[in-house]
């Protein structure tokens, strides 16, 4: 039954595995195969100054900023993303008498998002290997015209799990970077569109029914040039998913999974400091082409962030209309990132806003 099918998922959601996720069409969401909780922070900015071993994925030319050979080994990175109910949500789905289509009406009009993320990688400079996985869900339940303003439920699952090499240098006496990176991808789709009130009717639903799942190679492309002056600013432009990315079915009863689009994003910042403290300004207009079709108010971002030493930082900016918020403490072999931002779901800012919050841990040296 649908409802055990739908508890199923939350269980798993709880527990680290594979869940659910609900978005229709391209969306901004759909394009992303990793998010980093320090980037989030900022408004998601940074691929103008990209300089730590998220740069591989963020803007590869990053990696060849620096001197020497080695840069860090992170052994694991798990970091956490969650709508500001999502925890209700699953707490009650998780009780054995639970009512799935009542708990599901007191959230109309409410996204339930949730997403789980990891980067396991070796960077050195000029060249970075990395291991990813990153699992998103998203649960709307809304009034639905076609069921005679009845509720309904979409609900969409997104994985990517994939391996990148990135490759970077540097030219003009350490101004100019240019890299790329180069991905071999998993990824799976499931998607669901059902009526709350039919829910419990639908049987037989099984994940392998829903999943649709493929594998496909992907590359960046990006550029960073440092200008010369005291506030240290920097320009950077990355080409997402260069001609665009497709996958080769897996299963050969069910479709591929959506390809990814040619996005294209540019990015500037500033970032004065001392010897004790840094602060960096950022400001990026994401998917320059309209390949996402969505409201230029959208697709800016901006970030800010205050750190000493290094090693205590907080952050803040608006992404695509919506605040975020952040702290971090960065000891040597240990990280700790957490805040919160607000994700416009729909393509217009203020349509349906998202509140959320995240955490990271990241272990390395």
């Amino acid at each position: 039954m649908f409802s055990h099918l739908l508890q199923y998922r939350i269980k798993q959601l709880i527990l680290g595995a594979v869940f659910l996720s609900a978005v229709t069409g391209y969306s901004e969401d759909d394009q992303r195969l990793y998010r980093s909780s320090y980037y989030l922070g900022r408004g998601d900015t940074g691929l103008a100054i990209a300089d730590d071993h998220e740069a591989m994925l963020y803007n590869p030319a990053g990696i060849a900023q620096g001197a020497g050979v080695y840069r860090r080994l992170i052994l694991a990175s798990p970091s956490m993303e969650f709508s500001d109910d999502a925890r209700n949500m699953a707490t009650e789905l998780q009780a054995e008498d639970a009512d799935i289509p009542s708990i599901l009406k007191k959230r109309v009009g409410k996204n339930e998002h949730i997403g789980i993320y990891n980067l396991t990688a070796l960077a050195l400079r000029r060249a970075s290997l990395g291991v990813f996985n990153a699992e998103t869900t998203d649960i709307l339940v809304f009034k639905s015209p076609a069921s005679g303003g009845l509720e309904a439920v979409k609900a969409r699952l997104t994985t990517s799990n994939g391996v990148v090499f990135a490759v970077a240098q540097d030219f003009l006496n350490q101004q100019l970077f240019v890299g790329a990176n180069f991905k071999y991808l998993h990824r799976g789709e499931a998607s669901l569109d059902v009526s709350v009130v039919d829910a419990d009717a639908i049987s037989n639903m099984k994940s392998s029914d829903l999943l649709r799942s493929g594998t496909g190679m992907s590359t960046d492309l990006g550029i960073l040039y440092k200008i010369p002056g005291n506030l240290q600013p920097s320009l950077g432009m990355t080409i997402n998913n260069v001609g665009g990315t497709h996958f080769t079915r897996m299963n050969a009863d069910s479709a591929a999974p959506s390809g990814l689009k040619q996005i294209i994003n540019l990015g500037a910042a500033i970032q004065p400091g001392t010897k004790i403290s840094k602060f960096r300004l950022l400001g990026e207009y994401w998917d320059a082409t309209n390949q996402l079709k969505q409201t230029k108010f959208k697709k800016l971002h901006i970030g800010g962030e205050l750190s000493v030493r290094d090693t205590i930082g907080v952050t803040g900016g608006f992404s695509g209309g919506g605040s975020s918020g952040g702290i971090y403490v960065n000891l040597y072999a240990l990280r700790l990132d957490a805040g919160a931002y607000i994700q416009e779901v729909d393509n217009r800012v203020g349509i349906r806003p998202d509140k959320r919050l995240f955490f990271r841990i990241t272990a390395g040296f």
